[in-house]
């Protein structure tokens, strides 16, 4: 349904942007003489804009709804990405990846709270995965296809690119998505009682445990990912930006993978909490063959694999938290 694919094309830009960096990372280290810290800044900024906008997304999403929500950030993106296209000093390139991540922040979960709306407790866990199943072509675009086009436009015309898909996904979500509204049978609250309700959710005991695996294993998938594993096969294996992007194509498609079958099985056996320890050992242990000396380079490919595979448990995590 049109809704539907609105909030996949939403979900897959942010997947596109947080993934980007390491295809092109030596070129702009070269071109914007990076050090590897600046570097490593450079991309977690993503992180640190997604992350400073939280809780005003979350008042938004419930306030506003997930359209007016969605559609008012995704300018942010859009603004972030013309600046970092553009950028001649780093503190522009900088900028411009705040103003992205800030951008992306209720990409994701404004699609969780209209599938939270649609659909029933119990399939949560599934459409969650679903969706980000399919907006994972998001991140498959950010290995191959980007890296080709960024080979024959340059980092900054491959950027123009990604603003100008950014812009139609923007337009797709303020045509397709439904009227924003309350949750059935709720009332509006004011920010205070917001506010108060998030300092709720934060006391309640049994999140807690939970909370070292939200902050460990989804930044583990993405630092490999999105940042450490282009570098890495570049300086280790001598790997241009198309042979990265093969590579890394095949660490997405993994991901995918992973991310569907978690959905399925949790659906099909309801035992999410062996899934995700299962998940989470299997995702150290392939960090582990990674992070050998220069380990053989079968070892090394089979290792990003196995991260992009078994990595992703945040959709269960995000289930079991609701």
């Amino acid at each position: 349904m049109p809704e539907f694919s609105a909030l996949v094309f939403a979900t897959a830009i942010s997947m596109l942007y947080r993934s980007i960096i390491t295809v092109i990372a030596p070129e702009l280290t070269q071109d914007l003489n990076l050090s590897d810290s600046e570097l490593g800044t450079l991309a977690s900024l993503f992180f640190v804009g997604f992350a400073a906008v939280q809780l005003p997304v979350g008042i938004a999403l419930d306030r506003l709804g997930p359209r007016l929500t969605i559609v008012s950030f995704m300018l942010l993106a859009i603004s972030g990405t013309a600046l970092f296209a553009s950028s001649t000093e780093l503190w522009m390139a900088y900028t411009g990846q705040l103003l992205i991540g800030a951008g992306c922040a209720p990409l994701m979960t404004g699609s969780m709270v209209v599938i939270s709306r649609r659909f029933s407790p119990e399939r949560f866990a599934y459409m969650t995965a679903l969706v980000l199943t399919l907006a994972n072509l998001g991140d498959l675009f950010s290995t191959t296809p980007f890296a080709l086009i960024a080979e024959a436009l340059g980092w900054r015309g491959a950027l123009w690119i990604i603003l100008a898909i950014t812009s139609c996904s923007a337009l797709a979500c303020l045509i397709f998505l439904g009227r924003d509204r309350q949750a059935e049978g709720s009332e509006p609250e004011s920010p205070m009682q917001m506010i108060g309700g998030m300092g709720k959710v934060a006391l309640i005991r049994a999140l807690w445990p939970m909370l070292p695996l939200v902050l460990t294993g989804y930044a583990a998938l993405m630092t490999v990912r999105g940042l450490w594993a282009g570098p890495w096969l570049a300086d280790s294996y001598q790997q241009d930006a198309s042979e990265r992007g093969y590579l890394l194509l095949g660490m997405s498609l993994m991901m995918t993978l992973g991310m569907y079958l978690y959905g399925l099985l949790d659906r099909q056996t309801g035992q999410r909490k062996p899934l995700v320890i299962g998940g989470t050992l299997l995702l150290i242990l392939s960090l582990a063959m990674i992070s050998l000396p220069t380990p053989p380079f079968w070892l090394a490919a089979c290792g990003l694999m196995m991260v992009g595979l078994f990595g992703y448990t945040y959709a269960l995590l995000m289930a079991h938290c609701r």
